[in-house]
């Protein structure tokens, strides 16, 4: 029988797969699809994939799961948020293998269709729902399971604290379950489970320099107190030149408190540690590593994740190595400017001062010129600019610093599709008078939503300041923004238990920070796809202000895909919660939390304005 699904198509990270189907129209009957994980090379391990929302008249209180042959996906894109993790143990699933999905439609119990069978003990209340398959269903195109794209190591933090998971494993752990200590333990599983790869991507160019005595390492951090982190500079410590910026004033008013203990230590351990403390309104915002053998860069590895638990653990961050003695070389002659700028800073006594200390003019002269992109061995273009880019320390509203002049310059030639995820590039509009200038990346993403109807934007904001319909002073504070194919969400969790179906209430942060990347993806499911990502929060302050670095990467499909597929991952899992927000402070009905008995739910997502535009264009 030809199957009622037109097309499905897969695309991963390396750590979760993003699934999409096209169906040929309307399902009727129709109440979900079962999916299943196919690994082609060992057909053994097959997997239904697991699910733990119920149908109405049911009950999961324990969040046990089940899978979709007995709770069926009723939408027409899924995560496979296990593809690489348990969900009851720290292990892992392999890497380096191929696998494919197979999605096939489901109806209630029919005689003279094949009936849904699964062998899991039922583990809730009520009366099972019967399942028939509808047809045979479509299998998407089989995608290799990895972190390496050519010459470019990706990984991704798993820190999305606001997760059912989380809730039961910390209600399970009693008073053990403070995440903050959980997270800062060497080798705890929830620690483990967390910072997924990127934890490893941050170590090994230390494990590296660690086996190897021609290898040196020049560093430059922002943020460091991670135990684990800290303990592997020292065993490396007189092959490391490290550039440490201060942290943040706390509200004590005191300056570098989160960075002083490690800076001491380092000090003491012999490490080369050059003192760059701003004290002020600039920050020296980099968190990069490069690798040199015998005194020649090699690699260089960068990203958004600060060397702390928060920034492993509870946030969602990236981290990539780059192989390329070209790339390294731009950002090691960086590094020898930055270091030449500090001479001419003052070092308060004590630290906790504030300064005066700003980037000089050599230094934002050089940063100012942009560097001839480098072709990898592999055919990938890498441009890299370095922050801060301007003769002025003061942001000019009205002149577009160079460095993002290059990235809204790929994003106006953007086709079918931008998508990004980010902290705070820059307040919103609606609390200036200038709301025809582009300041930041969300606001020239709105302005190209809104000239191009066909094009889709998809984006997921960690502070409510950065929410394009924000006005200071008004509540509620807006955690969506919807305007023709403009989709913005901003990161929220279930605040109480059972105030929907099943679900516990979660934790959001274990801190200020919760989307702490900084990635702009361009056209990703093509072959001119575009990504943007580094430690530059992608507004003008990072670029009139800020020590940051930036890269622009093209002719890496797979690489565009794989940071496609997280931003969607980020922007799915705050969207349902942050709707549910929405509706609650409008004091309007929320989702009761249960998988419908009926197509109801198909023809919402079957029509237009942002349900099924989204699966549409991945399936293509």
């Amino acid at each position: 029988m030809t199957s009622k699904i037109a097309k499905a198509t897969a695309y991963t990270n390396g750590e979760v797969a993003y699934i999409a189907w096209k169906l040929k129209g309307m399902i009727p009957g129709c109440l979900g699809f079962e999916i299943t994980r196919i690994y082609p090379d060992e057909p053994a391990n097959n997997t239904v994939l697991p699910a733990w929302v119920a149908f109405k008249g049911q009950k999961n209180t324990n969040w046990d799961p089940q899978n979709t042959s007995v709770w069926p996906i009723q939408k027409l894109s899924w995560k496979d948020l296990t593809l690489r993790k348990y969900r009851d143990q720290v292990g892992r699933h392999p890497d380096k293998v191929y696998v494919q999905y197979k999605i096939r439609p489901v109806v209630a119990y029919k005689a003279g269709l094949d009936e849904v069978k699964s062998p899991l003990p039922v583990s809730y209340t009520g009366q099972p729902v019967r399942l028939s398959y509808l047809d045979e269903g479509v299998l998407t195109d089989k995608i290799f399971i990895d972190t390496q794209y050519g010459d470019i190591r990706a990984t991704f933090t798993n820190g999305i604290l606001a997760t059912q998971w989380l809730s039961h494993t910390l209600r399970a752990a009693g008073a053990n379950g403070n995440i903050k200590k959980l997270i800062a333990k060497k080798d705890d599983p929830v620690r483990t489970y967390l910072a997924g790869d990127a934890l490893e991507t941050l170590s090994m160019l230390l494990i590296k320099a660690k086996n190897d005595s021609k290898v040196t390492l020049r560093m430059a951090l922002y943020e460091l107190d991670d135990d684990e982190l800290l303990e592997s500079i020292k065993k490396v410590n007189h092959r490391v030149d490290l550039v440490l910026s201060n942290t943040s004033k706390n509200t004590n008013g005191d300056w570098d408190v989160e960075n002083a203990p490690a800076r001491a230590d380092l000090k003491n351990a012999g490490v080369k540690v050059t003192d760059r403390m701003f004290n002020n309104n600039s920050i020296g915002h980099n968190k990069f590593i490069i690798c040199l053998v015998n005194d020649k860069p090699t690699s260089v590895m960068t990203g958004s994740t600060n060397w702390t638990p928060n920034g492993l653990c509870a946030q969602s961050n990236n981290a990539v190595i780059i192989d390329s003695p070209d790339v390294a070389k731009l950002y090691s002659d960086y590094f020898d400017q930055m270091k030449e700028d500090t001479k001419e800073f003052t070092v308060p006594d004590p630290l906790s001062e504030a300064t005066h200390n700003v980037q000089g003019a050599d230094l934002r002269n050089m940063d100012m010129k942009s560097n001839d992109p480098v072709t990898l061995p592999d055919g990938t273009k890498v441009t890299v600019w370095f922050s801060p880019n301007t003769k002025t320390v003061s942001v000019n509203k009205k002149k577009t610093p160079p460095d993002l002049s290059a990235v809204y310059s790929h994003m106006r030639k953007a086709e079918k599709a931008i998508f990004f995820a980010v902290f705070l590039p820059g307040a919103s509009n609606n609390r200036s008078e200038d709301n025809d200038i582009m300041t930041n990346i969300i606001t020239e993403a709105i302005s190209l939503g809104g000239k191009d109807s066909s094009l889709l934007v998809y984006g997921a904001i960690s502070d409510p300041m950065a929410m394009p319909n924000y006005v200071k002073g008004e509540k509620p504070v807006p955690t969506t923004y919807d305007e023709g194919s403009v989709h913005i969400v901003r990161a929220s969790s279930i605040p109480e238990d059972d105030i929907i179906g099943d679900f516990e209430r979660e934790i959001l942060s274990a801190g200020h920070a919760i989307i702490h990347d900084k990635i702009v993806v361009i056209d990703p499911f093509s072959d001119h796809g575009v990504v943007v990502f580094g430690s530059h929060n992608l507004g003008f302050k990072a670029s009139y202000g800020n020590d940051e670095n930036l890269l622009i990467v093209e002719n890496n499909p797979a690489l565009a895909q794989a940071y496609a597929v997280h931003v969607l991952d980020i922007y799915e899992h705050y969207r349902f919660r942050a709707v549910q927000q929405e509706l609650r402070d409008q004091g309007k009905r929320q989702w009761d939390g249960y998988l419908s008995l009926d197509d109801h739910w198909l023809t919402a997502a079957l029509g237009s304005g942002g349900k099924g535009d989204l699966a549409e264009y991945m399936v293509g």
